[in-house]
């Protein structure tokens, strides 16, 4: 398995939130964010987007999609001058997953969904991923991204009996693939995880270390799957990634360690798993990135353990 399916197969998506809007001028509509994870497609008519991430308004047509992260807010409406409604104001005005407001005019669909992810799990991926892409899918988009959109915009217009779990299910196809169309653009991530995935000679040790955390990597190793010379891959790799290659190992044994205390696993076969010859080296290294122990981790919050990495998040995060 390649590192950005390992990182999605960390994401597990604990509940997401659907709307269609479907919004008659002049309409507007502010939104401060529900959930670490939010995309918003326009299936039919256009809008202007106005956020921070943006240095002026920008406007979306059909099939034209962005994903916001973080809380980024963000306004939509159907022209500058328009007046806006909080998002939550529009809530009495929900059925099922259907919002209509605005004042009769010309009309656009929109489908909104937002994620609730494991925080634990999830954190590899939303740490790599920018707050802000916008993709405007075109006919020189893959067939496959082309067709979620479609098969979305048919479920979200039908209205049919049991169309709820489809579009759910169809929300989180389409976000993985907005995410792999976004690495294949030339407005790909320069720094980070992301684009040590989209560096053909990274890309595979990345895969390697995901695929078999237990194995006892060295340098050495990683740099053979890379072909490359031990020193010229350190370098690309830590210049690429913002960590060295060892460091980028334990951050991701760890991440998958927590995931396994959550689960109830015993410690030493954590350890195990994750590529410690003990449960005192694997306690030792869980402290220093996580400032806390094994143990008090599995037992829940009640027992002090601190929820988050010691690592600094935002040291992280790419710049896209």
């Amino acid at each position: 398995m390649d590192a950005l399916s390992r990182l999605f197969h960390s994401l597990h998506v604990e509940s997401a939130l659907c709307t269609r809007f479907e919004a008659s001028a002049p309409w507007g509509h502010r939104v401060a964010h529900r959930g670490p994870i939010k995309f918003v497609l326009i299936v039919a008519g256009s809008c202007w987007l106005r956020t921070r991430a943006l240095p002026e308004p920008r406007l979306l047509g059909a099939h034209d999609l962005f994903l916001v992260l973080d809380g980024e807010p963000y306004v939509l409406s159907d022209s500058l001058d328009s007046a806006t409604v909080d998002c939550t104001d529009l809530e009495d005005r929900r059925d099922g997953y259907l919002i209509r407001y605005g004042g009769g005019g010309a009309r656009s669909t929109l489908v909104s969904v937002a994620f609730d992810v494991d925080p634990t799990e999830g954190e590899p991926l939303l740490v790599a991923l920018p707050r802000f892409i916008h993709l405007r899918i075109d006919q020189n988009r893959s067939h496959g991204l082309q067709s979620l959109i479609e098969l979305l915009r048919l479920e979200v217009c039908s209205s049919e009996i049991g169309s709820i779990p489809i579009i759910r299910r169809l929300a989180e196809a389409l976000f993985i693939s907005a995410v792999r169309a976004y690495l294949q653009t030339g407005e790909g991530p320069r720094r980070g995880v992301l684009a040590a995935i989209a560096d053909t000679r990274l890309a595979r040790p990345l895969g390697d270390m995901h695929e078999d955390l237990a194995r006892g990597w060295t340098i050495d190793d990683l740099a053979r799957s890379a072909r490359m010379s031990r020193s010229a891959f350190a370098e690309r790799f830590r210049s690429t990634v913002g960590q060295t290659p060892l460091e980028y190992l334990t951050r991701i044994r760890m991440d998958r360690a927590r995931g396994l205390l959550r689960e109830g696993v015993p410690i030493a076969e954590v350890a195990h798993r994750v590529g410690y010859d003990s449960a005192i080296s694997f306690t030792r290294a869980f402290r220093r990135v996580t400032g806390g122990t094994p143990g008090a981790y599995q037992r829940g919050p009640e027992s002090g353990a601190r929820p988050e990495d010691a690592h600094e998040k935002e040291s992280r995060r790419p710049s896209s």
